[in-house]
């Protein structure tokens, strides 16, 4: 499967994480939300980019393996959707789009394009961020499959979505 997806983080307590080579930053206590997409097939499909990112024994890439590196950063769910073209940075215009979401720091997940982050701050309840990533998804046309289980990372995840 090709698609895009949002995974939503917290952090227990505030993290400093290693950005770039020379730039890191705290991230503050709360909730976050990170946007991407995977076009590829196998190794790198949507199935296994999101199983990538649930785990803890990997190389640190991306922007978001360092963030998700921090012992006290968790995933709670993930909003997916099948799509033939790239589109986080739609999805991730649209969430901006909520007063719920802000830029935490710029160029964070955003490096190959021109957004000022796809790696968003958000206030408010679980329930309602997720409600809210769901309503941007759909809006746009898309069908969202949301995982919501401390354990994302079974084989039969995606066949079986929550």
């Amino acid at each position: 499967m090709r698609g895009v997806y949002t995974l939503t983080i917290r952090l227990r307590r505030p993290c400093r994480v290693r950005i770039g080579r020379h730039v890191s930053s705290t991230l503050k206590k709360g909730l976050y939300l990170y946007t991407g997409s995977a076009m590829g097939r196998g190794s790198t499909s949507l199935e296994a980019r999101i199983r990538r990112h649930l785990r803890q024994d990997k190389k640190q890439f991306w922007h978001i393996d360092r963030i998700l590196g921090c012992k006290l950063a968790r995933v709670l769910s993930v909003v997916y959707a099948s799509s033939t073209s790239k589109v986080e940075c739609r999805i991730n215009a649209a969430l901006l789009k909520h007063k719920s979401f802000r830029v935490f720091l710029r160029g964070i997940g955003s490096s190959d394009c021109r957004c000022e982050a796809h790696f968003l701050m958000a206030t408010g309840s679980l329930r309602s961020l997720q409600q809210k990533v769901r309503s941007c998804y759909a809006k746009m046309g898309f069908h969202p499959h949301v995982l919501k289980s401390p354990n994302l990372t079974s084989q039969t995840a995606f066949r079986n979505p929550i």
